[in-house]
Protein backbone atom coordinates (compact mmCIF):
# COMPACT_ATOMS: atom_id res chain seq x y z
CA UNK A 1 0.00 0.00 0.00
CA UNK A 2 1.12 3.45 -1.00
CA UNK A 3 1.12 6.35 1.48
CA UNK A 4 1.70 9.51 0.78
CA UNK A 5 2.11 12.01 3.04
CA UNK A 6 1.06 15.51 2.17
CA UNK A 7 2.00 18.69 3.45
CA UNK A 8 -0.54 20.29 5.62
CA UNK A 9 -1.79 23.10 4.27
CA UNK A 10 -2.01 27.20 5.54
CA UNK A 11 -5.52 26.88 6.96
CA UNK A 12 -5.06 24.04 9.03
CA UNK A 13 -2.08 25.60 10.76
CA UNK A 14 -2.47 29.18 10.70
CA UNK A 15 -5.12 31.51 9.81
CA UNK A 16 -5.12 35.40 11.02
CA UNK A 17 -8.67 35.79 11.25
CA UNK A 18 -8.85 39.00 12.95
CA UNK A 19 -6.33 40.66 9.89
CA UNK A 20 -9.03 39.14 7.33
CA UNK A 21 -11.81 40.70 9.00
CA UNK A 22 -10.43 43.88 9.24
CA UNK A 23 -9.89 43.83 5.19
CA UNK A 24 -12.92 42.64 5.02
CA UNK A 25 -14.98 45.40 6.93
CA UNK A 26 -13.04 48.22 5.22
CA UNK A 27 -13.78 46.76 1.97
CA UNK A 28 -17.02 46.73 2.81
CA UNK A 29 -17.48 50.05 3.60
CA UNK A 30 -16.14 51.68 0.63
CA UNK A 31 -18.57 53.22 -0.66
CA UNK A 32 -16.89 54.87 -3.78
CA UNK A 33 -14.31 53.57 -6.52
CA UNK A 34 -14.93 49.62 -5.81
CA UNK A 35 -16.09 47.27 -8.11
CA UNK A 36 -19.10 46.77 -5.93
CA UNK A 37 -20.10 50.00 -6.25
CA UNK A 38 -21.03 49.52 -9.71
CA UNK A 39 -24.49 47.65 -9.58
CA UNK A 40 -26.33 45.84 -6.89
CA UNK A 41 -24.87 42.72 -5.69
CA UNK A 42 -27.15 40.05 -4.17
CA UNK A 43 -25.03 38.00 -2.67
CA UNK A 44 -21.66 39.42 -2.33
CA UNK A 45 -19.33 38.48 -0.59
CA UNK A 46 -16.08 40.29 0.76
CA UNK A 47 -13.28 39.35 -1.88
CA UNK A 48 -10.52 39.90 0.62
CA UNK A 49 -12.14 37.49 3.12
CA UNK A 50 -12.47 35.15 0.03
CA UNK A 51 -9.20 35.47 -1.38
CA UNK A 52 -7.42 34.49 1.75
CA UNK A 53 -9.21 31.42 2.86
CA UNK A 54 -8.90 30.28 -1.11
CA UNK A 55 -4.62 30.66 -0.85
CA UNK A 56 -4.89 29.36 2.82
CA UNK A 57 -6.80 26.39 2.04
CA UNK A 58 -4.67 25.66 -1.51
CA UNK A 59 -0.92 26.77 -0.32
CA UNK A 60 1.39 23.95 1.69
CA UNK A 61 2.45 24.98 5.07
CA UNK A 62 6.33 25.91 4.87
CA UNK A 63 7.09 24.75 8.27
CA UNK A 64 5.73 21.42 7.66
CA UNK A 65 8.33 19.09 7.23
CA UNK A 66 6.34 17.58 3.90
CA UNK A 67 6.25 20.97 2.26
CA UNK A 68 8.29 20.82 -0.90
CA UNK A 69 11.55 22.31 -0.88
CA UNK A 70 10.72 24.14 -4.33
CA UNK A 71 7.63 25.81 -2.96
CA UNK A 72 9.71 27.01 0.50
CA UNK A 73 12.14 28.17 -2.16
CA UNK A 74 9.51 30.05 -4.06
CA UNK A 75 7.90 31.59 -0.84
CA UNK A 76 11.35 32.78 0.08
CA UNK A 77 12.18 34.38 -3.40
CA UNK A 78 8.10 36.58 -2.96
CA UNK A 79 8.76 37.57 0.28
CA UNK A 80 11.62 38.95 -0.33
CA UNK A 81 10.44 40.58 -3.66
CA UNK A 82 7.46 41.92 -1.18
CA UNK A 83 9.97 43.48 1.24
CA UNK A 84 12.29 44.81 -1.22
CA UNK A 85 9.35 46.25 -2.96
CA UNK A 86 7.88 47.90 -0.06
CA UNK A 87 11.44 49.18 0.95
CA UNK A 88 11.89 51.03 -1.96
CA UNK A 89 8.08 52.40 -2.06
CA UNK A 90 8.28 53.54 1.47
CA UNK A 91 11.72 55.55 0.47
CA UNK A 92 9.83 56.97 -2.51
CA UNK A 93 6.59 57.99 -0.57
CA UNK A 94 9.14 59.82 1.89
CA UNK A 95 10.73 61.36 -0.78
CA UNK A 96 7.82 62.31 -2.26
CA UNK A 97 6.58 63.83 1.61
CA UNK A 98 9.70 66.14 1.65
CA UNK A 99 9.30 67.20 -1.89
CA UNK A 100 5.46 68.46 -1.17
CA UNK A 101 6.64 69.81 2.15
CA UNK A 102 9.29 71.62 0.32
CA UNK A 103 6.99 73.42 -2.04
CA UNK A 104 4.47 74.12 0.75
CA UNK A 105 6.66 76.35 2.26
CA UNK A 106 6.08 79.79 2.40
CA UNK A 107 8.16 81.94 1.77
CA UNK A 108 10.03 83.47 4.70
CA UNK A 109 8.66 87.07 5.73
CA UNK A 110 5.15 86.37 4.36
CA UNK A 111 2.08 85.43 6.34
Amino acid sequence: MNTTKYPKRLIEVDLPIKRISAHARREKSIRHGHISTLHIWWARRPLAACRAVICAALWPDPVDENCPQSFRDLAINEINLFVNVSYSLGKMLSGAENFFEFHNKKPEGSK
